[in-house]
């Protein structure tokens, strides 16, 4: 094991010097930088990528290593929305813009350490036995002038030793107040900066995009549960980093705010034992309308409880107060199938079992039982 490495992953993480203060994240905030990491966990796994381990709100925003027990590098990123205008050289590292002067304050002026460059940095600078580069992410551009007059808000991906001279002359000497003395000189190259389409109030819509592309070239019969997958992994992803308690060790630290690269392809494996049910769900909910067994305000309640029981699918997991219901429905369905009348399957069904768990909603039932009918009578696996 990486013991070196990972203690000073953990070592890291717990320096109060280089934790992320002031303002935090609102939930959008955070529905943003989650979206963003999901989107990034499909990049590495369509690129082959061996192993992955994602650290939330332990070193800045998002840490990612390529290994949790043997890591070589890590990348640290923070992941910013913003609503309005691109970032400015001011707003990303509390300096100078070069040929203006300081307006006149009271008030200290702002230091580099504290900006969202000067943090990426100290944060790079801490890593000694790890490659370690940092990452500024946003859906706004960065509005800092590169050499041979172009800007990185309309370029492509780069790192901030691409700067125009004055600019990586001034971040330059900004950067070496950050180092300790004696130490290697500043290093901007360790910094890229990177616009991402990714819509700063609805992030997922863009995620989902992306699960769908991947979905139709790894496994095709799943497209259509791109969403469901999303919805899974962003519940299983969102709460990690709330808790604000120190770890006492790395294993601790991953537990609590790490998601690596074998629960993700477990959500994988798990989707794909999932059979594509949901446009069969549609069509039969759409024969109960015409036969007078379900209402029209009805289907959209049956349609969000079947996300639900997809997203605890794909999780690996199932809700405990259902599994007496399920194994009823799978009894009952022993003795059952659908004829030319689906109301009069259905009502049968809830004449039997309904009233054994009335504690289930009505919406809930009809989806479980469709879906256990469904992937028992018409797509068996």
């Amino acid at each position: 094991m990486g013991t070196n490495q990972i203690e000073e992953v953990f070592r890291v993480a717990t320096r109060k010097d280089l934790a992320e203060t002031g303002g935090g994240h609102n939930q959008k905030g955070v529905d943003f930088q989650r979206a963003w990491a999901i989107e990034r966990m499909f990049e590495l796994e369509k690129s082959g990528a061996s192993d992955f381990l994602f650290l939330f709100e332990s070193i800045q925003d998002v840490a990612e290593l390529d290994s949790p027990t043997f890591p070589s590098s890590i990348r640290i990123y923070q992941v910013k929305k913003k609503d309005r205008k691109e970032w400015s050289w001011a707003e990303l590292t509390h300096l100078v813009e070069p040929g203006k002067k300081r307006r006149a304050s009271r008030n200290p002026p702002p230091d580099i350490k504290d900006s969202p460059i000067g943090k990426l940095y100290s944060a790079a600078l801490a890593f000694k036995e790890l490659k370690c580069s940092g990452r500024f992410i946003s859906n706004s551009g960065c509005d800092l002038p590169l050499n041979g007059g172009g800007n990185a808000a309309t370029s492509l991906p780069c790192d901030l030793s691409k700067l125009e001279a004055e600019h990586l002359d001034a971040l330059t000497l900004g950067l070496e107040t950050l180092h300790e003395a004696g130490t290697l000189p500043a290093n901007p190259a360790l910094i890229h900066v990177e616009k991402i389409p990714m819509h700063p109030d609805q992030p997922t819509r863009q995620l989902i995009g992306t699960v769908v592309l991947f979905l139709n070239e790894r496994s095709p019969r799943h497209a259509g549960q791109a969403q469901a997958l999303v919805e899974a992994l962003l519940a299983k992803i969102g709460p990690l980093g709330a808790k604000t308690d120190s770890c006492a060790d790395f294993d601790e630290l991953k537990k609590e705010r790490g998601y690596s690269k074998a629960e993700f392809s477990a959500a994988l494996s798990n989707l794909e034992d999932v059979p594509d049910l949901m446009a069969m769900l549609e069509d039969w909910l759409d024969k109960l309308e015409t036969e007078g067994g379900i209402g029209f305000m009805e289907k959209p309640a049956v349609r969000v409880a079947a996300s639900k029981i997809f997203r605890l699918q794909v999780m690996g997991g199932e809700d405990p107060l259902v599994v007496p219901l399920l194994l009823d429905i799978d009894a009952w369905l022993d003795d059952h199938a659908p004829g030319a009348s689906l109301k009069a399957f259905l009502d049968q069904a809830k004449a039997d079992l309904a009233s054994a768990h009335s504690s289930i909603r009505p919406a809930d039932f009809n989806a479980q039982f469709l879906l256990r009918a469904l992937k028992k009578c018409v797509a068996p696996t």
